[in-house]
């Protein structure tokens, strides 16, 4: 038998906290922006704005504008976090 010793939750680097905070709030947003948008809208009625013939049930619009919000909100939030490390990372001018 092989006993091996818990050494604690393993830490993160910066880098992989900043990914997954900002896929759990694009996450989140989108699970708000969905329901707030498809209170509004049904999605079958959306898809005779894109293709007449298009048939859709909606269950698949549903999930369609969810990942939609999501890929949106993941991708602010990517920019964000860039430009936030590009403004850390400037240099500091000295004024005498």
């Amino acid at each position: 038998m092989i006993k091996e010793e818990y050494r604690g939750a393993e830490q993160w680097s910066r880098n992989r906290q900043a990914v997954f905070t900002v896929v759990w709030i694009s996450f989140l947003s989108a699970a708000i922006g969905t329901m707030v948008f498809f209170a509004l809208f049904d999605p079958v009625d959306l898809t005779g704005i894109f293709d007449a013939d298009l048939d859709i049930n909606r269950d698949a619009g549903y999930a369609a504008g969810f990942f939609f919000f999501w890929l949106h909100a993941w991708v602010s939030g990517w920019f964000v976090l860039r430009l936030v490390r590009r403004k850390r990372n400037w240099p500091r001018r000295i004024s005498r």
